[in-house]
């Protein structure tokens, strides 16, 4: 996603080969401390909706629009989580291709296996693994139980609500013109 207002959010949703720059320019400031030190405790989103795995592209839409969430866990029969549709799914694997989406169904566009981390993770932990894994959506684990799930969206407020962004703009020209004088 390149949709960024501000270097700092890119450092959280940005996933091409600039988040490394960008992170190693950030991290000595206190962007870097903060993720470093915050717990994602403090962001998770703790409701999770799901959808059955043979229910349609189309029912999964709805159900996002309708909750106003930008993913479902996909169960099976046994109510057993066994992947999660995201919008990017739907865009990527169902309108590009202009697919009917009654037509599709759950099962055929779901990402799987799912990526999670433990409860007690830093922001700095669950960014790097969702980075690292090209996924905006990451799910919480206490022990083996799910107990939420950590969004790009999620972090990139955070950020948004406690950066000094003066203070990151003046590190990154810094770090930036250091650069040139090598």
């Amino acid at each position: 996603m390149s949709l960024c207002s501000s270097t700092a959010y890119c450092v959280i949703i940005n996933t091409s080969k600039r988040v490394d720059r960008i992170h190693n320019i950030l991290h000595p400031i206190s962007l870097g401390l903060m993720l470093t030190l915050e717990s994602i405790k403090k962001i998770v989103t703790h409701k999770l909706e799901t959808i059955h795995l043979h229910e349609t592209a189309q029912e999964a839409a709805k159900k996002m629009k309708h909750k106003d969430i930008s993913s479902l866990l996909v169960v099976d029969e046994s109510g057993v989580h066994v992947g999660i549709v995201t919008e990017k799914d739907l865009v990527s694997k169902v309108c590009i291709h202009n697919k009917n989406s009654t037509e599709v169904f759950v099962n055929e566009i779901m990402s799987s296996p799912l990526v999670s981390i433990e409860y007690k993770a830093t922001l700095e932990e669950a960014a790097k693994k969702m980075v690292d894994n090209k996924i905006q959506h990451l799910l919480v684990k206490n022990a083996d139980t799910l107990v939420g799930i950590l969004t790009t969206t999620d972090l990139s407020t955070y950020l948004r609500q406690n950066i000094d962004m003066d203070e990151v703009n003046a590190s990154i020209l810094e770090s930036l013109m250091e650069q040139e004088k090598t």
